[in-house]
């Protein structure tokens, strides 16, 4: 007679089979696949403004392209130079022009690759808040998209030839790493616009036609022109490249400068190019009476030397200090009336200074602000420490009766 409990663990092996039988349903991932093929990856988006509509430009990746140019690779058997196919429909909204562009792309719009998100200047100057909706309530856009206003339509931007990149869009996000410490991404964007005490600032791009006049078949390529200044969510105001790279200086977030000395005696530019700086503002107010000090705190190495003033003696380095300090001074505070006087920007955070460091006497001028911080007296005060003069320690290819020791 067999035991008992032979019985009882058939049941179990069984039951677990069945069990492991089920899981294996659940397995089944194929059934809501969607294929490579069947996607258009969106690499770009411009926006515009055509009277009370929006045009709406995507910038749409051809995998067939990627490897070689007039391939029919495996994207469906795309053809053509060029590694980007554009789309570009008008609408009430930015979904009503997107849900438009989708009727006539064979593929699912796929907006996870999107890298940069271009505002027209025209757009931008109405106000962007609006626009921003549809961005954060679907999740696949990326809130991590770099902004950035274009001068004139952003739809021309997205058709430069850009020949150094395969696509123009991934050549305004790497001009975006290269101009400042940290981009404005959406959501950067988004915090400067609904934060008390600061206003945004992204930047400005442009098409540029490469080489002199006389090169045959010039190429249209993309090039930095300064610094788009918001009062909240509408552009007040651009700042050329030479500023912008001042107002960067002093919201903490140059990437590279170079600043140009003449000499005391002679011709000639001395450079100096600062690696590292940082920033701090300190609020004194009495009553109404505000005042801001702006401390910059700078170190950088001399790049070039095409006079014949000797930096290898050490109190005309100090000196050469002093002259890059008052340029710093000089130039950020001209920029600095600028946005105060005429854009009404308040893109150094000077507000916000004030409420991480006075927040009682914020809540008492807050409703005053917009009155008041035109008024704020701006004091900078940089110092700068030339940690490097390079490899030579004397004008190379001067002779040395001709060096200037002081």
């Amino acid at each position: 007679m067999k035991p008992k409990g032979s019985n009882a663990g058939k049941i179990r092996k069984t039951a677990l089979l069945s069990c492991l039988l089920l899981c294996s349903v659940l397995l089944g991932g194929c059934w809501d696949r969607r294929e490579v093929n069947d996607v258009a990856f969106v690499m770009g988006t411009g926006l515009d403004k055509e009277g009370d509509q929006y045009r709406v430009t995507m910038q749409i990746a051809l995998p067939g392209q990627l490897g070689s140019s007039g391939s029919t690779g495996g994207g469906g058997g795309t053809r053509g130079s060029k590694s980007y196919y554009l789309v570009s429909k008008v609408g009430p909204s930015f979904r009503g022009a997107s849900a438009e562009e989708q009727r006539e792309v064979s593929r699912t719009l796929n907006f996870s690759h999107r890298r940069v998100l271009l505002f027209g200047e025209a757009l931008a100057r109405e106000g962007i808040s609006k626009m921003m909706d549809v961005l954060a309530r679907i999740p696949q856009n990326r809130l991590s998209s770099l902004v950035v206003i274009t001068k004139g339509p952003a739809l021309d931007m997205l058709q430069a030839d850009a020949p150094i990149e395969l696509f123009p869009a991934e050549m305004v996000r790497e001009l975006n790493f290269s101009y400042m410490k940290n981009p404005r991404s959406i959501k950067l964007l988004m915090n400067s616009i609904l934060m008390d005490g600061m206003d945004p600032a992204v930047p400005v791009m442009s098409l540029v036609k490469n080489g002199p006049a006389t090169i045959k078949d010039k190429k249209t390529n993309i090039q930095v022109d300064g610094l788009a200044v918001f009062h909240k969510d509408k552009l007040t105001g651009m700042i050329d490249n030479h500023l912008s790279r001042f107002l960067l200086l002093g919201m903490g977030q140059v990437k590279d400068t170079e600043i140009f000395i003449p000499p005391p005696k002679g011709s000639g530019y001395l450079s100096v190019r600062l690696i590292e700086n940082n920033v701090q503002i300190k609020p004194y107010i009495r009553g109404n009476d505000i005042r801001m000090t702006v401390q910059l705190n700078c170190n950088g190495n001399v790049r070039e030397d095409e006079t014949t003033f000797d930096i290898s003696n050490g109190e005309n380095v100090k000196w050469l200090e002093q002259q890059a300090a008052q340029e710093i001074k000089k130039e950020l505070g001209e920029v600095v009336r600028l946005i105060q006087q005429k854009y009404h920007s308040d893109v150094l955070g000077l507000g916000r200074a004030i409420i991480m460091s006075r927040p009682d006497e914020w809540k008492r001028i807050k409703s005053q602000w917009e009155q008041l911080y035109p008024k704020v007296e701006v004091v900078i005060k940089p110092i700068v420490h030339i940690e490097n003069i390079g490899a030579v320690t004397k004008p190379f290819g001067i002779k040395k009766e001709q060096i200037q020791n002081e």
